[in-house]
């Protein structure tokens, strides 16, 4: 029997950078993985700002940007002379780097962690007990194996062996189209700095260069259509801009597109993230973006709970919050998935409607935040109170609600902010709501830090360490509210002393 404080199944991104996060902060894992070598193949290739933002705070963001590109921008083409050319800028841009290079960074990250990863090692049996987590294995030699912890992740992909030993529902449903992944050498002229979709009546195809000098090519098939590579040609020459030819594939290959969500991402002392947790279309090149946001809403709180720093009722909010954040992302990639099976007048209307938005300056600004996952936002779930529905939280006055990411106007954490909460008081420099703030929290035990922000509207917003936004008001009596709801969570033994009285 090993024992270890956290248990990881799956050494993809996900698990990989759940290891990372929780060795930066001190906390020994063990990662388990049923292949005898790290992943190979391309599959994610468009790494959005909350898989970079993840990639920094681990430092291999420098490296992972020398071995790939940034794409300028992207470019919907409704007609072979007609294109919406999107560019991309610092907030809302990607970086293009295939997966099996993310994961190496990652692995790579984790050894300079002290960690590691056990490999050829197959999950047969996952027992969630009150006080630990027990995990029955077998070892590359066929030997059995035994772990014990005390908490343990499931980020061993959609066809998660953790997931189905928990019995956890698998919601969702597939289309029944089949879909082309081509990538090879593409000759001809097009922009390979920018990533190209194809939304033209005679179907949706998307060209990306990938770094090295290839170039994926990806569609829906037509009806009756097998996969070759003259399939792909005529893809491309029926939906591409014409004058392109693939040759030397180094993939061909179809795929289906399921769209499911775990019916919950939690069980006892055991968590679900990434593919085990959601899976869905590649349209928009979400996958990656939305399990890297699960392990970056997990670590810091499961870290805080092991510390001793948070109490355990603050790992009841991941699956409200996740969950809820994943069905917000598949039903927008479904969506945008149904779209690409549209027939040509369906199609012709649709690209008006872009026109029409790009024209009146709308078209950016709709698609991109979304794109990068600006949109994404959870219930009012941490602090221990719920709004009860799924619903895009109301803002209070000027002010974003609970739930919603911090606006591009506040700050981005430096250092302190990695693993405790921040709170933010704006309006005139020395104002009541401010000094009753800094009196609240100044001290060597405060439940979060403190910073004013000199701004024409008066309130405060508490920020989470992941960059949302845990509660916001304008008056002293929310401020009052909001430090004794906290006290419930951080430091509980702490926080009693400081805010017992208001």
């Amino acid at each position: 029997m090993k024992k270890t404080p956290v248990v990881i199944v799956g050494a993809g991104p996900c698990g990989l950078a759940a290891a990372c996060g929780l060795r930066r902060r001190g906390i020994e894992v063990t990662v388990l993985d049923s292949s005898a070598e790290p992943g190979s193949g391309s599959r994610a290739i468009l790494l959005w700002p909350p898989v970079l933002e993840m990639l920094a705070e681990l430092g291999v963001l420098p490296e992972a940007e020398q071995q790939g590109y940034r794409p300028r921008a992207l470019c919907y083409h409704t007609h072979r002379d007609r294109t919406l050319r999107l560019p991309l800028d610092e907030v809302n841009g990607a970086l293009v780097l295939r997966q099996e290079r993310t994961s190496r960074l990652l692995e790579a990250a984790l050894v300079k962690l002290g960690g590691r990863v056990e490999r050829s090692v197959r999950i047969s049996e996952v027992i969630s007990g009150p006080d630990s987590v027990r995990v029955k294995a077998e070892g590359p030699n066929g030997e059995p194996l035994e772990y014990e912890a005390d908490w343990l992740i499931g980020s061993d992909g959609a066809h998660s062996t953790v997931r189905k030993q928990l019995g956890i529902e698998f919601v969702g449903t597939e289309f029944s189209r089949a879909f082309a992944l081509a990538e090879g050498q593409v000759d001809g002229d097009f922009a390979r700095e920018d990533a190209h979709y194809y939304v033209t009546p005679a179907g949706v195809l998307v060209v990306i260069a990938l770094p090295g000098g290839e170039v994926r090519v990806s569609g829906a098939l037509d009806e009756g259509e097998t996969m070759s590579l003259e399939a792909v040609q005529r893809l491309l020459d029926r939906r591409g801009p014409g004058g392109l030819t693939l040759s030397r594939p180094s993939q061909l290959k179809t795929f289906g597109v399921p769209h499911r969500v775990a019916a919950t991402m939690r069980v006892g002392r055991c968590f679900l993230a990434g593919d085990a947790a959601h899976v869905h279309s590649p349209a928009g090149g979400q996958g990656l973006s939305l399990g890297m946001q699960d392990v970056r809403n997990l670590v810091w709180k499961l870290a805080g709970v092991i510390h001793g720093q948070l109490a355990p009722t603050i790992l009841d909010s991941y699956s409200p919050e996740r969950t809820a954040a994943a069905r917000q992302v598949v039903q927008a990639i479904h969506g945008l998935t149904k779209q690409t099976l549209y027939p040509p007048m369906a199609l012709r209307l649709r690209n008006a409607l872009l026109h029409l938005l790009h024209r009146a300056g709308r078209l950016r600004d709709i698609l991109l935040p979304s794109l990068s996952g600006r949109h994404v936002h959870y219930p009012d779930v941490l602090l221990g109170e719920s709004s009860g529905t799924g619903k895009r939280p109301r803002r209070a006055g000027p002010l974003p609600a609970p739930g919603m990411q911090i606006p591009a106007w506040v700050p981005k954490a430096e250092g302190e902010g990695l693993n405790g909460f921040r709170l933010i008081s704006v309006g005139p420099q020395d104002s009541t709501l401010a000094r009753r703030a800094h009196s609240l929290l100044n001290g060597p035990s405060a439940l979060a830090t403190h910073h004013h922000l000199v701004r024409a509207e008066e309130g405060f917003l508490l920020l989470r360490p992941d960059d949302y936004v845990a509660a916001s008001g304008q008056t002293l009596a929310e401020l009052e509210q909001v430090c004794q709801r906290l006290a419930h969570v951080v430091q509980p033994h702490v926080a009693t002393a400081r805010t017992g009285t208001g």
